[in-house]
């Protein structure tokens, strides 16, 4: 109903969270059809995008600093006719407008990981969700101790690793990509 492929999206060289981590990050975010989002880091729009979707009443931010990626987001949006995003061209946390959000996912921090966790903490509503996804081990402690300092609850870490086949001859053989961890928690 909701999910795409990473197939259907335009990506160029633009980083991309995969379907599988889209689909897992978006479940523990347990989007609502009015909330209102947040994706930093929006690289290709594919959260964006499906964040929408979900929330076809309410409204998404999309953060992204990189011209290409921008570019990307927006052809992204008029592919699957999404008007509820509204796409910021920037660095988090000090050119984001500062409005109250349901839910927040980071995909990117340029480097910023404290200041974002911290700037989420003070904008995201009682109650709300953050979703946070690495590939990196340094930005996980950096994230879990920012998390921690700043009074989030009920931290979660999930650790994914997807094998697809590649088709050699008549045979598959399974190739792995890189682990992701998702840590989600709540204000």
């Amino acid at each position: 109903m909701y999910h795409i492929k990473d197939s259907e999206f335009l990506r160029g060289k633009v980083p991309m969270t995969k379907e599988e981590v889209r689909a897992v990050s978006i479940a523990k975010l347990d989007m609502k059809d009015t909330d209102i989002c947040l994706d930093i880091g929006a690289g290709t729009g594919s959260v964006s995008i499906e964040m929408a979707r979900f929330a076809s009443k309410g409204k998404v931010y999309a953060i992204e600093e990189k011209q290409e990626a921008v570019e990307l987001i927006k052809e992204n949006m008029k592919k699957f006719r999404v008007s509820n995003i509204e796409l910021i061209t920037g660095k988090a946390p000090e050119d984001l407008n500062k409005v109250k959000a349901d839910k927040i996912f980071i995909g990117g921090s340029g480097g910023n990981l404290d200041g974002i966790i911290r700037y989420s903490y003070e904008y995201l509503n009682i109650d709300g969700k953050i979703v946070l996804n690495f590939i990196v081990l340094e930005n996980i402690f950096t994230a879990l101790e920012s998390l921690k300092k700043t009074g989030f609850q009920n931290i979660e870490i999930t650790q994914m690793m997807i094998s697809r086949n590649k088709t050699i001859k008549d045979f598959n053989m399974m190739v792995a990509e890189n682990p992701i961890y998702i840590i989600s928690a709540e204000r």
